[in-house]
């Protein structure tokens, strides 16, 4: 958090107006719909998400990650609760000569608000990504990879947990922060706080992003899959690049002399750093629940073609492609397996790749079946006879003849 005014007169503006400018208390400029565009924006794909890779986690054991992301986005969603309230209040981008101390009260109480949210929820959401690590890339085993998740997890949560305390003994009494008409109120100096914070806040995120990138590039899975397994941490990627420019503005707010202003980028990209870390925790589980509601709609559409028309459908293969199956062997069900498995069935898989497959007719089959392979065919022989009848049409059942040699109307045994 940057450092607050520390004096107050409450019909003064907060910063002095440039030479010619003239202050407007009733209208300011503002930039509250670019503001309200982009952390809707974000909000909204953060909840699709979640719901999402929740929703997916409902067919499965639930584990501690789980339910640490629950908090995670329950603290989320308060941060943007109070994110809205500025809005409604003083506003985004509100030049320093615009406001009047005596209104900043609301302005200064949504802040610390949002700075405490954001605390708690990256306790938790940082811990829930750890853990999801150490269950993906550790499945079942207590490995210098499982231990040093869940250090990297607890050292986050102390770290946080301090800055909160910090937080709440910075002003004496704690109302102090935002109501300056406090008689005796005061409030140490903690203009190093917030770039501190910031600082050490992109450090753990770069720690989380590289800790499986080794385990990862040692699997035995084929290039394309670890390609594949490494672009899921964009979102990872994309989280720490909004950290470090929320880090840029908390040094900025060091020295600028308009705090009202600054403040509004500190918030913006702390909202859209949080929701690519929520993506970075959701992303492995949310192709399962897009799975199951694309098969529940080709059921549904199933029923409702055959009773209009009477006659079954093959609308199937409008929601399926060969490959679905072997795509849900991949790194995104490794969420439930753990990678390792999903590594060790992909190397069992290709080392039969080189063997002869069978081509059948597979029109009557289901795509499940379609999508599977024949690793394996036995050859044998039987036995067959036939008696040759007058009213038996024998075309097709005895052996081949030319069109000049008459039918053998003696018994014989044809061989198949």
């Amino acid at each position: 958090m940057a450092t607050v005014p520390r004096s107050w007169d409450p019909d003064a503006p907060i910063v002095p107006p440039p030479d010619g400018v003239q202050s407007d208390f009733t209208n300011p400029p503002n930039g509250n719909g670019t503001m309200n565009g982009v952390v809707s924006f974000s909000l909204a794909l953060t909840v699709v998400v979640w719901t999402l890779y929740a929703y997916g986690r409902t067919k499965h054991s639930l584990h501690l990650d789980d339910y640490l992301a629950v908090i995670a986005i329950g603290t989320f969603v308060v941060f943007h609760i109070f994110v809205y309230r500025i809005t409604a209040t003083t506003g985004y981008f509100v030049r320093g000569w615009n406001l009047q101390h005596k209104d900043q009260a609301w302005h200064l109480f949504n802040i610390f608000i949002t700075t405490t949210m954001y605390n708690v929820a990256m306790i938790f959401l940082k811990a829930a990504i750890l853990l999801q690590w150490a269950r993906i890339f550790a499945p079942g085993e207590r490995n210098l990879f499982f231990w040093l998740c869940y250090s990297v997890a607890l050292l986050n949560a102390v770290f946080y947990l301090v800055t909160i305390l910090i937080e709440l003994l910075t002003c004496h009494p704690l109302q102090y922060y935002w109501d300056r008409s406090i008689p005796g109120g005061y409030c140490v100096n903690d203009d190093l706080l917030s770039p501190l914070s910031a600082a050490i806040n992109v450090i753990i995120d770069l720690t989380i992003l590289f800790i499986p990138q080794r385990v990862i590039w040692k699997l035995n899975l084929p290039f394309k899959k670890k390609l594949g397994v490494s672009v899921v941490f964009i979102a990872g990627i994309l989280c720490i690049v909004f950290a470090t420019i929320r880090l840029r503005w908390a040094v900025t707010l060091l020295t600028a002399g308009d705090y009202a202003y600054d403040v509004s980028y500190e918030i913006l990209y702390g909202s859209l750093e949080m929701t690519f870390a929520f993506l970075a925790f959701s992303l492995p589980g949310v192709p399962r629940p897009f799975s199951a509601l694309m098969q529940t709609t080709k059921s549904y559409l199933e029923r409702a073609v055959q009773s209009s028309f009477g006659t079954k459908t093959t609308i199937s293969r409008l929601f399926t492609r060969r490959g679905s199956s072997e795509a849900k062997e991949d790194y995104l069900d490794a969420d439930e397996r753990g990678l390792v498995s999903v590594a060790k069935a992909s190397s069992a898989k290709s080392s039969v790749s080189g063997q002869q497959k069978l081509s059948i007719p597979m029109n009557n089959l289901s795509q499940e079946a379609q999508d599977l392979e024949i690793l394996r065919t036995t050859t044998f022989n039987m036995s067959e006879g036939y008696v040759s009848d007058n009213n038996i049409d024998v075309k097709g059942i005895l052996p081949q003849h030319h069109s000049w040699e008459p039918l053998s109307t003696k018994p014989e045994a044809h061989q198949t």
